[in-house]
């Protein structure tokens, strides 16, 4: 017997190593095209919860400015002979008469500065809604080229204010902002308190 593989070995060899059929190239096609469509389905699942975690991120930031300023300007808002705090809402317009404590430059320390905060008249975007403005300006009530935007994320009229006790002078303010790009809405509540009312209140 020959220490040589035959001739007729050889055939056989390249025969059974001859490639792939067409059934095991459908079937690794069929399973490649399986899990491109899994990595791009969480690739946009991903993306998506992205944009809505920024979204709320947004929103958050945006309440926390607007109520900050609204509540700080509220808590130290002038008052007149009787005590009542010089604060009016009407219109959907905030507006409140503070003392300058060097945080106005237009202003001279000590002037009386007089703050609106009302919405923008026209939509920022379908996606941000409209924005909070606040105007000021000193002595007398600021005009259009006074505002500027504080921030955006409100809806449409999302921005309300009443006096819920005049002579402690207690505010309640409302936000309705969006929740979603698909223009939900959350409302928001916060209280905001007069420290001169409220003191001479207790006593």
């Amino acid at each position: 017997m020959s220490p040589w593989p035959s001739i007729e070995n050889g055939r056989r060899g390249r025969l059974r190593q001859s490639g792939f059929t067409l059934i095991e190239l459908m079937v690794a096609l069929v399973i490649g095209l399986v899990i491109i469509l899994g990595a791009g389905q969480l690739f946009l699942v991903g993306l998506q919860n992205f944009r809505q975690t920024e979204f709320l991120g947004n929103k958050q930031a945006a309440l926390t400015f607007a109520s900050e300023m609204l509540i700080r300007d509220i808590r130290r808002a002038n008052v007149d002979a009787s005590g009542t705090p010089k604060i009016s809402f009407s219109d959907t317009e905030l507006r409140i008469e503070i003392i300058n404590n060097g945080d106005t430059n237009a202003c001279s320390d000590g002037n009386k500065v007089v703050r609106v905060y009302r919405l923008s008249n026209t939509v920022v975007s379908a996606s941000e809604g409209w924005s909070l403005d606040m105007g000021q300006n000193c002595n007398d009530a600021p005009s259009g080229s006074d505002f500027e935007p504080l921030v955006a994320g409100f809806a449409k009229d999302g921005f309300v204010s009443s006096e819920t006790d005049e002579g402690s002078g207690i505010w309640v303010i409302r936000f309705t902002l969006l929740s979603n790009r698909d223009g939900d809405t959350d409302n928001i509540e916060f209280y905001a308190t007069n420290r001169t009312a409220a003191v001479a209140n207790i006593n």
